[in-house]
């Protein structure tokens, strides 16, 4: 913090002249070019005294965000993505290795990619985005080998104005956002690698939950119950049968109304959970039931606790009636499964 301080207080010269006495007693640069610290690249590249293999190495571009407006006559619709690119060659080993940036696709023009292909493709779906961009970049580039591309679109709602649906309006419905992860090779051009996903889907249930017949030892604290809330903050990932699918969009609704059935059962009564680890694995067979170009379906759902407020009693003498909690999501619980339509 001191040092901190000190340096915020020196002027720039101070900094240039204290920066170049280091320069030459670490024998960096010699006295007579240490007038001022600035690039060398004449001088020392590699502090290495081996080369060892290069066993793997990439290239991209990550936290790109672009908005696409399409104006209808009717209506306008939206779509917000975040990008990540990342591109494959082996010729690009050299880069690494050799200090030769020959052929090396800037990660400025990978960027750029971004927003022209977000302009020229009719893909209204982040998997469908990921196969234009993925294979933009495949065929602009002849000394790629692959290109895998990460689509995480932020979700925007219509507004529901007293009138019916706003023409341009629209709300945010975070945390909730889809992801598609997208491979596309030089081998098989016209056959992308395709994983898609939601994060951030976060659901409460006030009753039909318990746990209970779980191992109990010295070291356990937590009480049985056949009646608590149930939250989570669901990720879920699937992956695709040989073909893909051929309606991204409806795959999505598919699979997420499916895990929404299957979390809260049916609107009147619902459906009791024994665990969130049943729950989610008979969630994860509906889901493989509805949409029959899924290959297999991963859940991850990390515990939000709402804890019973127990201390209710001796604050007004009115016992906990299942009505006030304590909601955190620290500590966790971490609950995972994949289900795969064939072993």
């Amino acid at each position: 913090t001191e040092t901190r301080v000190t340096m915020a207080w020196l002027s720039r010269g101070t900094l240039l002249r204290r920066c170049a006495r280091l320069a030459v007693a670490t024998g960096v640069v010699g006295s007579s070019a240490a007038a001022f610290c600035k690039s060398n690249p004449d001088g020392v590249t590699q502090l290495r005294s081996h080369s060892y293999p290069l066993v793997e190495h990439s290239h991209g571009k990550a936290r790109v965000r672009v908005l696409r407006v399409r104006h209808h006559d009717d209506k306008d619709t939206v779509q917000e993505y975040t990008v990540a690119t990342k591109l494959f060659s082996p010729l690009y080993s050299k880069v690494f290795t050799k200090e030769d940036n020959d052929r090396l696709v800037a990660t400025d023009t990978q960027k750029n990619s971004v927003y022209l292909v977000a302009q020229r493709s009719s893909a209204t779906t982040p998997e469908g985005y990921g196969i234009d961009l993925a294979s933009h970049l495949l065929r602009e580039y002849p000394m790629l080998t692959a290109v895998e591309v990460v689509v995480q679109e932020d979700l925007w709602a219509r507004v529901q104005a007293p009138g019916g649906s706003h023409e341009h309006g629209f709300v945010r419905t975070a945390p909730e956002k889809a992801v598609a992860k997208v491979r596309v090779r030089r081998e098989e051009p016209d056959k992308p690698i395709v994983t898609s996903g939601i994060t951030g889907l976060t659901v409460l249930k006030t009753t039909q939950s318990g746990f209970t017949g779980y191992l109990r030892d010295q070291y356990t604290l937590l009480p049985e119950t056949e009646e608590r809330c149930l939250a989570t903050e669901m990720q879920l990932e699937w992956t695709y049968t040989e073909g893909g699918a051929s309606d991204y969009a409806a795959v999505r609704t598919a699979v997420r109304g499916s895990i929404m059935q299957g979390f809260f059962g049916p609107p009147k009564g619902g459906v009791y959970s024994a665990s969130l680890q049943a729950t989610i694995y008979d969630a994860g067979c509906m889901v493989l039931a509805a949409a029959p170009s899924v290959s297999t379906i991963s859940i991850s759902t990390p515990n939000i606790h709402m804890i019973p407020f127990n201390q209710l009693k001796d604050l007004s003498g009115a016992p906990f009636n299942d009505d006030v909690y304590i909601a955190t999501s620290d500590p966790a619980g971490t609950i995972y499964c994949t289900v795969a339509r064939e072993a």
